[in-house]
């Protein structure tokens, strides 16, 4: 009867040391966080050079494009270097298009707007033209959000956009438009090659625009 309840008592010594161990590694695991890899952002040797370009164009190309810098135009915030420059390009070319009284029937609310002093469209435009640019150059997905570049550019389905009589850019303005864009990136030191590159970019929605 002793070496019964000798045994017993052994065997509730070892499954009580069992359950604890069990529970420590149970109660350890549990505590344990879940450590996840964030998917990098889609990018292109294109968005990297860019980004590479407006960070003084020094050292590895490579990573630039989605490299988050502090954004000059919004104190405390950042902003990937490859929109940031993709920014800076747009801004330019809506000045130098909005001088460019060739364009001017197109954008006859706008401009009006911004010589009474209301930049709410300007500040619009800049972030769509801006998002649009940057998902064509980087393929990152969900970046723009607007119109289509046929409704975009169209009165009957963009009042903003052109006027009665002239509802639509013709082929030759749109190439004025194009040349517009490459001045501002000009101006702005872009690499010749990089303008190239945008320029290929904007010819793609050509067919869209003017027909």
């Amino acid at each position: 009867m002793d070496n019964m309840n000798t045994n017993l008592k052994k065997i509730a010594i070892i499954l009580l040391a069992a359950f604890s161990m069990g529970a420590v590694t149970l109660s350890s695991t549990s505590c344990k966080k879940k450590t996840t890899t964030p998917t990098p952002l889609a990018t292109s040797p294109l968005y990297d050079t860019l980004g590479w370009f407006i960070q003084g164009g020094t050292g590895m190309v490579e990573g630039n494009g989605t490299k988050m810098i502090n954004d000059p135009d919004n104190p405390g915030k950042t902003i990937q270097a490859g929109r940031l420059a993709i920014r800076k390009v747009v801004d330019k070319s809506l000045m130098v298009i909005a001088g460019d009284n060739r364009l001017a029937e197109y954008f006859p609310t706008l401009l009006a707007e911004v010589g009474a002093g209301n930049t709410t469209g300007y500040n619009d435009l800049l972030e769509s033209f801006t998002d649009f640019v940057q998902q064509a150059v980087s393929t990152q997905a969900g970046v723009y959000t607007g119109k289509s570049m046929r409704d975009a550019h169209n009165h009957a389905t963009y009042s903003r956009f052109g006027s009665t009589t002239a509802p639509k850019s013709s082929a030759a303005d749109f190439d004025v438009f194009v040349g517009d864009v490459a001045s501002a990136a000009t101006s702005l030191s872009v690499p010749n090659s990089v303008i190239g590159q945008l320029g290929a970019l904007l010819y793609t929605t050509k067919n869209d625009i003017v027909n």
